[in-house]
Parts: structure tokens; sequence; C-alpha cells
């Protein structure tokens, strides 16, 4: 990234996940010894409500289990023999605090597990540190009305362009996440004149990370966070 983007924070989308597997142990630590600003977390919630680590809706993409998440109580999901058993938020967050910056998104949100979610960030002391982004807006406005010293990020495969759209997002958002290939610099003008940052996702080519670095985004999601490291660092060879 040019000089210009020097500030640009590096998420690690679902931990280094491009070397190691997703949403484990073995992926957060790499990317905190990669030097991520923030580390990506996808959160379901269990039968009984309680939040864990999980993209899919279904356990079969990484354990090979047919079940889905929300059919299995927390006690299942723990007595999983399987190394890639989704984690419990509350396990992932303490074990890191405040080594990072989290960025949480919410799947299937729904009222009855965000306040654990809600409380679970604050019992490990991180309230200050944790963005939480979704594609479901509404469930981003319950948690702003349940929780006002959230930070929060919709987020957007087709951005907003119209000034009310905009408008509306800066309303309860600090933030807004976006396809990175939708990305120019006069979207992240028109975010930055009403104070949302804006983050790119999914980057892991050099090249698109050059680019909307020089179209400002104020973080990058990534699978590699080194080589998002190494474009952002004047001077550092990109891998």
């Amino acid at each position: 990234m040019p000089p210009a983007a020097e500030g640009v924070e590096i998420v690690a989308h679902r931990g280094a996940s491009a070397y190691a597997p997703e949403h484990t142990l073995a992926a957060y630590d790499l990317a905190v010894r990669q030097r991520a600003d923030m580390i990506e977390l996808d959160v379901r919630a269990s039968a009984d409500g309680v939040p864990f680590v999980l993209h899919d809706a279904t356990l079969l993409r990484t354990t090979g289990d047919h079940r889905a998440i929300a059919s299995m109580t927390g006690q299942e999901l723990d007595g999983l023999r399987s190394a890639r058993r989704p984690l419990r938020l509350e396990d992932v967050l303490a074990r890191y605090r405040a080594e990072v910056r989290w960025l949480i998104e919410v799947k299937d949100a729904h009222p009855g597990w965000e306040r654990a979610m809600l409380a679970t960030i604050e019992r490990c002391g991180l309230q200050d540190r944790v963005v939480v982004q979704a594609f479901d807006v509404n469930a981003l406005l319950r948690l702003h009305v349940a929780a006002p010293w959230l930070a929060l990020a919709p987020l957007f495969d087709h951005p907003p362009w119209q000034a009310r759209e905009f408008d509306a997002v800066a309303g309860f958002a600090g933030a807004i996440g976006v396809r990175h290939g939708r990305i120019d610099a006069a979207l992240t003008a028109r975010a930055h004149a009403r104070g949302l940052k804006v983050l790119a996702w999914t980057v892991n080519d050099h090249g698109d990370m050059l680019r909307v670095g020089a179209a400002g985004v104020d973080g990058v999601i990534t699978d590699r966070p080194d080589v998002a490291r190494a474009a952002r660092d004047v001077g550092a060879p990109a891998a």
C-alpha cells in the first residue's frame, strides 16, 4: 500500500486462515504472530443460546458432522471429538484479550442470544476493543439500542451510494464493510465525509491490497495478514 495508507488496519479473516484451518487457535495464534491489528470471528449460537465461533450454519465443512450448530447444546458442541470443533466465543476472547482488537460478525442473529454475546464481551473487558459487523442491519440496530457503547459496522456486497443511505448508516455505526471489488476513492470519500471508516473484504491479492489502499480504506480483511503487512509497510517485500 502507498505511504498514505500506512495506517490501514490489518484484519485477520477467521484468523490467518490461508495458512491454518479457519477459526482454530492455530489460525488465531498465527494471526497474532503475523502482527494483525484485528482478528475477525463469525459467531453463531447453540440451541441453548451460547455464542460459538463458526462461519457455516452446519458443522459439515469443518468437522464432517451434518448437524446444524443451532440444533446442538453448548455441552454437546464442547463434547465433539474433533480438532475442528467450534470454540466458545468467551474462550477465544479470554485467551487473547487485549493482544489484538476483534471484528465479530454475527450470523443468523436473534435477540435471544445477542445479549449473551454482549455479556461475553463485557465479562472479558473488551468493550473498547470490539467491532460487531453483520449484513443484518436490524440486528445491528437492536445491538445499538441494547449496548450504545458497541462499535458497529454493517456489511455490504453492493455498497450504498445515495447520501441518505450513508446518513442512515452514520446514525448508528462507525464503519462499513464492503466487498473489495466495489470500493473506489469516491465511495471512501462519501463514507469519510460522514465519519464512517471503510473496511475492505476479503482481500488476499497483493495488487488488490495496493488498489484499496490507494482508494483510502481504513482496514483490509484478509486471509493473509503477512501479505497485507508487506503491502502496508513501506519498503517491505510483497509475498
